[in-house]
């Protein structure tokens, strides 16, 4: 039987070092990296998105970054039907694939393999949302917990959001969420090839240190008018979640100080940094290393485990 092909993956939160890593070490082993980031894809937002400076590009090629206008749409399965055949064409040149990026999502999507889910249907989530105004959403959870108890039993039955989605999908199709989970089991890359998974870590406080020095470059580098250019343009709905965009919105409306925009900014992305590491902790696959050094220490101490 042949031996497996390694893919590399870099995870980790926001401003632990992730890019810097991946070069490092795609310099060491003869690798390419495929970004796995929902925002740095997005072209004309390099300050909001921080991706990876020139000087990191120009050291190992580099791919799904900038590459996309912020008016299109960008999701896990596209991020999929892009990366695979990256992969593919990587792995023929005898290089080794680096996966790098905090999108957790896209990563369970790409090893795991992802539902292909219908679109939405507004009038039916309408009328689900009548009902639920009108009885409560322990009325459409239990709803959900006749058709899908095992999905039910990971919503709590305040996430409405998720729970109408859940009774849609069963709606349009006739088969629940966790049965279309189910039949997608085995679809990603994780079979194929000998996936290893490395999560940068370093002591929150420092984190969050790192975070608010970002924050504060994000300022000094032009954030305010690049996010009062962004948003006089059409913006998908994926790119305008991009973080940054509400805080300066709110700073050039009016509503609060710069300030407070930074200050904002800082404890929406220390929440998002803290809901990445609590994505990572939940996949036991993750190798947790220590960040608190050196990118090229880090880079060789992955080199070692493959």
């Amino acid at each position: 039987m042949d031996e497996k092909q390694t893919i590399i993956f870099i995870v980790g939160p926001t401003s632990s070092g992730k890019s810097t890593v991946a070069v490092c070490l795609a310099e060491k082993i003869g690798g390419e990296i495929i970004s796995c980031d929902s925002m740095q894809v997005y072209k004309d937002m390099d300050v909001i998105t921080r991706p990876p400076s020139e000087e990191l590009l120009s050291r190992v090629p580099h791919h799904l970054v900038k590459i996309i206008s912020p008016e299109e749409e960008f999701s896990a399965m596209r991020f999929v039907e892009l990366a695979v055949p990256l992969i593919e064409s990587i792995l023929a040149r005898s290089k080794t694939p680096i996966i790098a990026g905090g999108t957790g999502l896209y990563v369970k999507a790409l090893v795991d393999g992802i539902f292909d889910a219908p679109p939405k249907d507004e009038e039916l989530r309408d009328e689900l949302e009548r009902e639920s105004s009108e009885k409560g959403g322990d009325f459409l959870h239990a709803k959900l917990e006749k058709i899908d108890p095992e999905t039910a039993s990971k919503l709590h039955p305040n996430d409405v959001r998720r729970v109408i989605r859940a009774l849609e999908v069963y709606e349009l199709t006739g088969s629940t969420i966790s049965e279309k989970k189910t039949e997608s089991e085995g679809e990603g890359i994780g079979n194929k090839y000998c996936c290893n998974f490395f999560a940068l870590e370093m002591p929150r406080e420092l984190l969050y240190q790192r975070v608010e020095l970002a924050v504060d470059e994000m300022f000094s580098e032009g954030l305010i008018d690049e996010v009062d250019r962004v948003r006089k343009h059409p913006r998908s709905l994926t790119a305008g979640k991009a973080l940054g965009i509400k805080e300066v919105s709110d700073l050039l409306d009016g509503k609060i100080s710069r300030v407070e925009a930074e200050e904002e900014l800082k404890k929406n992305t220390r929440r998002y940094a803290k809901r990445q590491l609590t994505w990572f902790r939940g996949d036991e696959r993750v190798v947790w290393v220590n960040a608190n050094r050196g990118a090229e220490q880090i880079a060789d101490d992955i080199a070692g485990r493959i």
